[in-house]
């Protein structure tokens, strides 16, 4: 559901700046050149059009990779507090200590993964 709304935002984007483009900048008088030529009118908005769609999948390219780095580092955090959080409990309770221990290293031996379990 996120990757959808993920296209859709960038699908209105994309018609806003396409609009903007044939409504706003068609309107304008800037100068495209191309081998010497110089562009205008419809052809000077597709090509600046085809350079704004590019940029705009550089922008879509960098906020993916923030998103993973930005997971990445969650992931990281969330061991890390992991570890505070055992070393905290073992730390402030001796007695429990040692029953915590082994439930938690029963329970690592004996969890069950779904990702494992052949088909039947």
């Amino acid at each position: 559901m996120f990757k959808k709304a993920i296209l859709w935002v960038v699908f209105f984007a994309a018609v806003a700046a396409l609009l903007f483009y044939y409504l706003g900048a068609g309107q304008v008088d800037y100068a495209i050149t191309v081998n010497g030529e110089r562009l205008g009118g419809l052809q000077g908005i597709a090509v600046a059009t085809g350079g704004l769609l590019i940029a705009g999948l550089a922008v879509v390219g960098a906020l993916a990779l923030v998103a993973l780095v930005l997971a990445g580092t969650s992931m990281v955090l969330l061991g890390v507090m992991a570890f505070f959080f055992t070393a905290l409990l073992f730390a402030f309770s001796p007695l429990l200590a040692p029953v915590v221990g082994i439930a938690i290293i029963v329970a690592l031996v004996f969890r069950k993964r779904k990702d494992n379990l052949p088909p039947r």
